[in-house]
């Protein structure tokens, strides 16, 4: 059944216009659907599924506010319904109102318990509000439910690396030793087996210091298990170096003389004078010479780049960054990164290039801490680059991990620690 909009407002049958509105909305006619149900609910506005419908019906159309209402208002009528509280909490993710979208998440996690996406989304809400022991409980609850999900992990992980080590072996012995009742600790203390999948999973993707955490759960519960207390031995001297390594890059950082680089967003800075003779200036979306950039590209080993296709390339991205060496009155570009993105969730770093002559003087790592900074303005959340096995130290270094069974794809996620 098909009605014009000049019809829907002279019809004056609620439960016909709910019907037109849902069949709107199974075929994804989001304008029709809004119509119909709009009309549905001012005949009759304490019929839940109208306003269920409408809320996600908004949602399609990303019109925030709007779908708060209509959730709100379903929410009132049947605050038994999980899916109009976890729906609830998603658009508040989208308005960045976090209180709200925790007790949205809070409800639907009590209503339906076993919904891995309301715990993971809570998790992510809890981790905006820098709340990192409940991020931790709620990713926890999350894997338990589902293991499956790869991402969980590195926000778990991510987690973890917020507070120094000792004080989150201690806080999660004891929550391991004696667990609340009723919550993801107790059910892990009941089922160790579950306990030590994740200390796998975690060490399988480089999260060292949430999988020495989890080791230490697992011995509260099984104190002679030998196969965790030799991965935690092997944990413990991978952290160790890891911080060793960590260590004397920065020594070598504050006592080289090569320049320390600075990011140019409005304008561009210079950097103190290396050993050749000029400066190196970092510029973010200005104008690029095309040659140059195709001169880097063949410079790094890269093939040859038709000039309108990179053009092309370059229009296509968000924000790029390019290094230039000036000497007197020549420039050369000898540093490039782009970024491309949906605008909202995902981005990723392509073209990172420094040219051989200029590499190991930290232009690298300025180039992608800038492209990082804009995204981050931008709110992009998740963002990902591919690297050549022996990059990716330098990467991880940077607060990007290492992606399981494939050490070239890496993601780095805003509450990540780059190195300073």
């Amino acid at each position: 059944m098909t009605l014009e909009p000049n019809a829907i407002a002279r019809n004056d049958n609620w439960s016909e216009l709910y019907q037109l509105g849902e069949n709107y909305r199974q075929q994804q006619q989001w304008q029709n659907a809004v119509i119909a149900l709009e009309r549905a609910v001012e005949l009759k506005d304490d019929f839940f599924w109208s306003w269920h419908n409408l809320g996600d019906v908004y949602r399609q159309l990303q019109q925030w506010q709007k779908a708060v209402h209509a959730y709100r208002q379903a929410t009132q009528l049947d605050p038994q319904f999980f899916w109009s509280w976890h729906n609830l909490g998603d658009v508040y993710r989208q308005l960045q109102q976090c209180e709200k979208a925790v007790h949205a998440y809070r409800q639907a996690t009590q209503l339906d318990p076993q919904f891995f996406w309301s715990w993971h989304n809570l998790g992510d809400v809890y981790r905006q509000l820098q709340q990192w022991h409940n991020a931790i409980s709620s990713y926890l609850q999350g894997i338990y439910l589902d293991p499956q999900h790869q991402l969980s992990y590195q926000k778990l992980g991510t987690a973890f690396k917020q507070e120094e080590l000792e004080p989150v072996i201690q806080h999660y012995r004891q929550l391991s030793r004696q667990p609340p009742q009723g919550s993801i600790f107790q059910l892990y203390r009941a089922q160790p087996a579950k306990l030590i999948d994740l200390l796998d999973s975690l060490t399988q993707q480089h999260q060292t210091q949430a999988a020495i955490a989890v080791a230490y759960m697992v011995l509260e519960i099984q104190p002679v298990n030998t196969d965790v207390l030799s991965k935690l031995n092997q944990l413990l001297t991978q952290q160790q170096q890891l911080e060793q390594t960590i260590a004397k890059h920065q020594q070598q950082l504050d006592s080289s003389t090569s320049p320390l680089l600075t990011q140019a967003i409005a304008k561009p800075t210079t950097t103190k004078k290396r050993s050749l003779p000029g400066q190196i200036v970092l510029q973010s979306n200005r104008a690029i010479d095309l040659k140059q950039l195709n001169n880097l590209c063949l410079a790094v080993g890269w093939s040859n780049r038709p000039l309108n296709r990179l053009k092309k390339a370059i229009d296509h991205s968000l924000c790029y960054v390019a290094a230039w060496h000036i000497y007197r009155e020549q420039q050369q570009l000898v540093g490039f990164a782009r970024a491309i993105t949906d605008g909202v969730f995902q981005a990723t770093l392509l073209d990172i290039a420094v040219h051989p002559e200029f590499q190991g003087q930290g232009i690298g790592k300025a180039i992608v801490k800038s492209l990082l900074k804009q995204l981050n303005a931008a709110g992009v959340a998740d963002i990902t680059l591919y690297a050549s096995p022996h990059m990716t130290d330098f990467y991880h270094r940077l607060g990007f991990v290492a992606q399981p069974h494939n050490l070239q794809w890496m993601l780095f996620s805003n509450s990540n620690k780059p190195e300073t």
